[in-house]
């Protein structure tokens, strides 16, 4: 019996090796790899490259590229993640609604923008805010949002928001679906009996609702923030930077330091530093959390 037991367990493990293996090879090895290169000066425009210890990052934390393309990174994905969360969170409510017939092409419609690829999204808004052509600049002249024939891309706010607006039209459909499913998972009798007990809408919307999906919505929105902290395509399809370095986050200045400026070492740096920001933002996000949660226990 145990050898049948152990042979099961072997023949599990044996099924996941293959998937365990194209991880080492794909992800990791090459994490392990950028990081060795961030202590060396490695350049194209080098023929070997040397050990250099830390002067890679004591180059990055002097000067001042890497927090301004920090602070410009932060800006934007704060603007995405709040829109997304506000958004995703009503979209998630009017799906869960009674009075609303057609949910399921809804929820298609919703899908749309989440699985179109990057790319084809940056360009799309593009012309939708071109100021020669485009639709969505038109309605904005006439609410008197921007100012006639002023190019939204040549401004630095403007350009901002434009990208911020993208991405936000392309990632509030999966807090909407997400969150969407955990209110399916809210046991009906709980909302009832509160609304007996003369619980009007807005107190089981706050009292009921909200504790119910809280940590499914810090979930996605943490997930969001790694998406948009690390997104590329989208910004550099639909302002490359610009206009001077305006939307220059951190993953288009570190695009440009390695394939620009053939710099290897220093991107690989500025990489392992994006990684570091990632983690700390994450364990603020759960660690803080829970801390406050063991005093309160305690």
């Amino acid at each position: 019996m145990r050898t049948s037991q152990r042979r099961k367990e072997l023949f599990s493990y044996a099924l996941i090796l293959p998937g365990i293996l194209l991880l080492l090879v794909v992800v990791f090895l090459p994490f392990l790899q950028n990081i060795y290169y961030s202590f060396t000066d490695y350049s194209l425009l080098k023929v070997e490259e040397s050990f250099v210890g830390s002067e890679n990052y004591r180059n990055i934390l002097k000067g001042d590229e890497f927090f301004g393309a920090l602070g410009k990174s932060l800006v934007y994905v704060a603007i995405v993640i709040v829109l997304i969360g506000i958004i995703g969170i009503g979209a998630a409510f009017i799906q869960n609604s009674k009075s609303i017939r057609g949910v399921t092409v809804l929820q298609i419609f919703l899908l749309l923008p989440w699985v179109m690829p990057e790319v084809i999204t940056g360009y799309t808004w593009k012309l939708l805010l071109n100021y020669q052509t485009g639709p969505y600049y038109r309605l904005l002249e006439k609410l008197h949002l921007i100012a006639r024939g002023e190019d939204i891309f040549a401004n630095a706010f403007l350009a901002l928001m434009a990208v911020a607006m993208a991405n936000v039209w392309r990632g509030f459909p999966v807090v909407a679906i997400t969150v969407y499913a955990k209110l399916q998972t809210l046991q009906r009798e709980q909302v009832e009996a509160a609304i007996i007990d003369g619980a009007g809408r807005f107190q089981v919307f706050r009292f009921i609702e909200v504790p119910h999906i809280a940590g499914t919505v810090a979930s996605v929105l943490t997930l969001c923030f790694i998406w948009t902290f690390n997104a590329f395509g989208l910004v550099n399809v639909m302002t490359g930077g610009g206009p001077a370095g305006a939307t220059e986050t951190l993953p288009v200045f570190l695009q440009k330091k390695a394939f620009k400026f053939f710099d290897y070492s220093g991107a690989s740096a500025f990489a392992v530093l994006m990684i570091l920001v990632l983690l700390l933002v994450v364990l603020l996000a759960y660690g803080v959390p829970a801390l406050c949660r063991k005093k309160k226990e305690n």
